[in-house]
């Protein structure tokens, strides 16, 4: 890889990762219920679904799972179960007039493992992978060595986006400080879950 292409994958991949999505939001409420150091457990959690769907992305196990319409469909509604049944849980959640300190924390292999569970939740994630990583693997070429370029470059780039998506979380920690703004926030993040799942439930993601 040049380091023209290098870079250019670096800008798609950057653009890919930025958007606002049920990623983006798991890190803020982590920040915002944890602290931000906590809450980058939940960094952790993405960056190893990430180093999966890069797997399946390089090792064409995503083809495979779109080709079989019936697997893909199961895997699909799971993940919608998976989403509504994460905004029910927020919306319900009990507000405490606590500060941070005092608030009962998530260990850390919950965080690691919500944040994984989220983001392979999302049938749309592999999507990406497939329609990124292909486009700078050149065919007939070793691919281990072009793996070791572009796998840590994407990691890295994973763990620096949703890092700064935690520490807004943690930010937005210091304005939440009665309980009608710890609520507000909550049922704000419990409807973009909800309104993701729906998403994906009425569109055709193998067509996204």
């Amino acid at each position: 890889m040049t380091l023209a292409e290098w870079l250019t994958f670096v800008a798609i991949w950057t653009v890919l990762s930025l958007p606002l999505g049920p990623n983006a939001i798991n890190c803020m409420t982590a920040a915002v219920s944890n602290g931000t150091r906590r809450a980058l457990w939940t960094v952790l959690g993405i960056a190893l679904a990430g180093l999966t769907h890069m797997a399946i992305a390089t090792l064409g196990f995503g083809t495979l799972l779109l080709a079989y319409a019936e697997l893909y469909l199961v895997l699909k509604w799971l993940g919608i179960a998976y989403l509504v049944w994460l905004g029910v849980s927020l919306w319900r959640k009990p507000v405490m007039a606590a500060s941070l300190g005092e608030r009962e924390v998530q260990p850390a292999a919950s965080l690691v493992r919500r944040g994984f569970t989220i983001s392979m939740s999302n049938p749309k994630a592999i999507l990406s992978y497939m329609a990124a990583f292909p486009q700078f693997i050149v065919a007939g070429e070793p691919l281990i060595p072009q793996l070791i370029v572009i796998v840590p470059t994407a990691i890295t780039i994973i763990i620096l986006v949703y890092s700064g998506y935690t520490a807004a979380g943690g930010g937005l920690a210091k304005l939440l400080t009665s309980v009608a703004r710890q609520r507000l926030f909550n049922r704000a993040a419990a409807s973009f879950y909800l309104v993701i799942a729906g998403a994906l439930a009425f569109s055709d993601t193998r067509r996204a």
